[in-house]
C-alpha cells in the first residue's frame, strides 16, 4: 500500500484532508510487543465489532471508522493497495457523514526516527533494498509510485535501527594493546545483533526466526591518529531468512565491507560503516549499508 495506494495524489489528499489516518506495526501488537495496553483493547474492539457487521477483519486491514469511534467499513490490504478500490470506500464514507474538507492535522515528517536511549549509546542506522545491474555496478530498483502495479516488496528500501548501550558496544573492539596491525573478530553474539536485520524487504520481520549459517566479520587496525584507531572490517554472512512466517529455503549471502573508528583508550566508537558485497537473497542482488550516528 505505501508504494501504491497510499502514494496515489488522490488518496493522501482525501486523508489529508477527511480523516485522521492511524498506521500500526502488528509486531508492536504481539506478545512481548511495546504497544499500551489502552490501545490492544482499542484494537480488539474494533476487530470484534467489525466481524459482528459481518464484515472482512484481519491483521492485514484498513478500517474505516466513523467520528463516533464506530465501524463503518473495511477492506483486505490485497484490494486496499489498489487505487481504484480504496479510493470509492473513503469517498463513500465521506458521503455518509457529509463531510467538508479540514486542514491537515499532522505535518508531513520522517517516520523514521532512532528509539530513545542513553547519549553514550552506539545507535546504528540501516538501510536494505532490491538492486538490478546496471552495467559494471549494481543500482536501486526504481519504481513510479502512487500506481496500483506499483505494488511490490522492492519499490521501498527497508529501515532499522540498532541501538548498543555503551558497554556491549565496547566489546566490539579488540582487547589489550591496540596498535596498527592489530587483527581480531567481532563477537559474534553483538556483531549478530545488527547481522541479522540484513535482508532486503519482505513479509516476515521476525529476526528471531533467522538463522546464521556463516557468520563472519573481523577488524585489521590500518592505522592510528590522535588517539583514534581506524580499522578495516571484512567479512562474510550466510543467513536463512523466510519471505514470509514459514521455512521456504531463501538465503541471504553477502561479502561485508567497512571500517570502523575507536578510541582504544576509552573503548567509544566513533564512527561505525559496514556495507554487503555482491549480496544476494533468493538468488537476487540487493544492498544493505549499517552506519552510526555521528
Amino acid at each position: 500500500m505505501r508504494a501504491s495506494s497510499l502514494s496515489n495524489d488522490k488518496v493522501i489528499d482525501l486523508l489529508n484532508h477527511f480523516f485522521i489516518p492511524v498506521y500500526l506495526s502488528n509486531e508492536d501488537f504481539a506478545k512481548g510487543g511495546c504497544a499500551p495496553v489502552e490501545e490492544r483493547k482499542e484494537l480488539q474492539r474494533i476487530y470484534r465489532e467489525t466481524l459482528d457487521a459481518k464484515r472482512s477483519a484481519g491483521s492485514v486491514h484498513v478500517y474505516l471508522l466513523g467520528p463516533d469511534g464506530k465501524g463503518i467499513d473495511s477492506m483486505h490490504v490485497a484490494s486496499a493497495y489498489k487505487i481504484e478500490k480504496l479510493v470509492p470506500m473513503l469517498e463513500a464514507g465521506l458521503a455518509q457523514y457529509q463531510l467538508t474538507a479540514g486542514r491537515t492535522l499532522f505535518p508531513p515528517g520522517s517516520q523514521s526516527r532512532h528509539p530513545k536511549c542513553a547519549p553514550d549509546s552506539l545507535v546504528l542506522h540501516l538501510v536494505a533494498r532490491n538492486v538490478v545491474k546496471q552495467g559494471d555496478d549494481f543500482v536501486p530498483t526504481k519504481t513510479k509510485l502512487g500506481e496500483t502495479r506499483s505494488a511490490n516488496w522492492g519499490s521501498y528500501p527497508s529501515e532499522d535501527w540498532i541501538v548498543f548501550n555503551k558497554e556491549d558496544a565496547a566489546k566490539l573492539l579488540p582487547r589489550g594493546v591496540v596498535q596498527t596491525g592489530t587483527t581480531w573478530k567481532l563477537d559474534a553474539d553483538l556483531a549478530g545483533r545488527f547481522l541479522t536485520h540484513f535482508y532486503p524487504t519482505t513479509e516476515n520481520n521476525d529476526v528471531q526466526k533467522n538463522k546464521m549459517q556463516k557468520q563472519e566479520l573481523s577488524g585489521a587496525v590500518v592505522s592510528i591518529k590522535d588517539g583514534v584507531a581506524r580499522a578495516k572490517l571484512t567479512g562474510h554472512l550466510t543467513m536463512e531468512h523466510w519471505f514470509y512466517h514459514k521455512a521456504d529455503g531463501n538465503v541471504v549471502d553477502t561479502g561485508l565491507v567497512g571500517y570502523l573508528d575507536f578510541e582504544p583508550a576509552t573503548g567509544r566508537i566513533r564512527t561505525l560503516r559496514l556495507i554487503t558485497e555482491n549480496a544476494t537473497y533468493s538468488r537476487r542482488p540487493f544492498g544493505a549499508v549499517l552506519r552510526s550516528l555521528d
